[in-house]
């Protein structure tokens, strides 16, 4: 149930979780060093616009306009007057989660750039929890139990074939933005896309992105 609670703060907005800003900013860098010294300590690693890992046995491709995050991208977010604090204090909070990867696109609106988070979950200290459907099942049982915002809503679970890979989903939406979060159960793990988007072509394009998605690393 911890975790939940953690999430449900994620996304209802009670910590800045998705691109707000605090002053107006012109525009997100178009590019943000990469360092696979960003992504190693959870397993992963970085070659040109291609994430891979090992640990989680999976790999993907994001899109020419979208940019994986280097080590510096969170004080380079900062400093365009972004905070993505709430997955990383999740993270810190609750050792059964681990951030994978950060990758934004660019475009010249920053308001409708969009931001997908990649997570770990561990889910040995919730046996019930047997597939993606089961996962968000049990985060909105624990939405419909909790206070929340009055202009935080969610979407029932879903279900969506992409390519040769299946994923669970839900949508939410609050005054901090709409956000599509797919996830998938793989070696005990809940592996969570977080993504927030303001236009419909970014969505398409993270679809595209799961839809070739390859589980079968080693």
């Amino acid at each position: 149930m911890r975790l939940f609670l953690l999430v449900i703060a994620i996304l209802a907005g009670s910590v800045t979780a998705s691109a707000q800003t605090t002053r107006k900013p012109t525009k997100i860098p178009s590019t943000v060093p990469v360092k696979q010294t960003g992504v190693e300590a959870n397993g992963g690693s970085v070659e040109g616009r291609t994430y891979t890992n090992k640990t989680f046995g999976f790999s993907l491709s994001v899109p020419e306009n979208w940019f994986i995050a280097g080590p510096d991208f969170e004080s380079v977010i900062k400093e365009k007057g972004y905070d993505l604090r709430a997955d990383d204090i999740a993270g810190k909070a609750n050792r059964n989660i681990k951030i994978l990867m950060t990758a934004f696109s660019a475009g010249p609106d920053v308001g409708r750039n969009a931001i997908l988070r990649i997570t770990a979950e561990d889910l040995r200290p919730n046996p019930q929890i047997k597939d993606a459907v089961d996962y968000f099942d049990a985060m909105t049982a624990a939405f419909m139990s909790a206070k929340l915002p009055s202009d935080f809503s969610y979407s029932t679970t879903k279900a969506e074939r992409l390519g040769g890979n299946q994923y669970a989903y839900l949508d939410t939406a609050s005054s901090s933005g709409k956000k599509r979060l797919y996830a998938t159960v793989r070696k005990g793990y809940a592996i969570m896309f977080t993504f927030s988007y303001a236009d419909r072509s970014d969505l398409e394009d993270l679809r595209n992105v799961l839809s070739s998605t390859d589980f079968s690393v080693k």
